[in-house]
């Protein structure tokens, strides 16, 4: 297998799980209002806080990546990542949970703007939309898994592990994307 391929794989893990971790929460939603014992609104914040840090982050961070290298900015967001995914699996309060929340997005929006990145620089443009293609097979997967798997979780454990199965695979996609990119 060419090295791009193994490149592409990398990128398109990190692209599944930061959509994926934006959608798994939806459906524990309950679950987690009704352990906190808060109202709709705020526990909305779980998933918005989320969302709009991921959005208003790709522009800058991948600026970022372009003085810092894009493969240092995606490691320093994936480990980011799945440090807060710890914290947010661990968080003792509502607050906690949103604030943990932002910093997981943060590493998001860095997963999520390096990963193009590193496909424009790898693949020449003869096979750049295939592989910009198959990255967003990726987003579409974690998108789309993400109610089912967060419906799974919280069934069989708690609506903390679907914070918390993110650690073993973000630690495995860290060592890979380091020896990899």
């Amino acid at each position: 297998m060419q090295r791009k391929w193994l490149i592409l794989s990398t990128v398109s893990l990190g692209s599944l799980m930061s959509t994926l971790d934006g959608s798994i929460v939806n459906i524990a939603l309950p679950a987690i209002q009704a352990d906190f014992g808060i109202d709709l609104t705020t526990v909305e914040w779980v998933v918005v806080a989320y969302l709009l840090v991921v959005g208003s982050l790709l522009l800058p961070v991948g600026r970022l990546g372009e003085v810092q290298t894009f493969k240092r900015v995606y490691l320093v967001g994936f480990a980011l990542f799945t440090g807060a995914s710890v914290l947010c699996g661990l968080a003792p309060s509502e607050s906690w949970l949103i604030g943990f929340r932002v910093l997981q997005a943060c590493g998001a929006a860095a997963i999520t703007a390096m990963g193009p990145a590193v496909v424009a620089r790898t693949f020449d443009a003869s096979e750049r939309g295939r592989a910009l293609g198959l990255n967003g097979v990726s987003v579409s997967l974690g998108l789309s898994l993400g109610p089912a798997l967060g419906g799974i979780l919280t069934q069989l454990a708690s609506w903390r592990a679907i914070f918390l199965i993110n650690v073993p695979i973000g630690i495995v996609a860290i060592l890979w994307a380091w020896r990899i990119l």
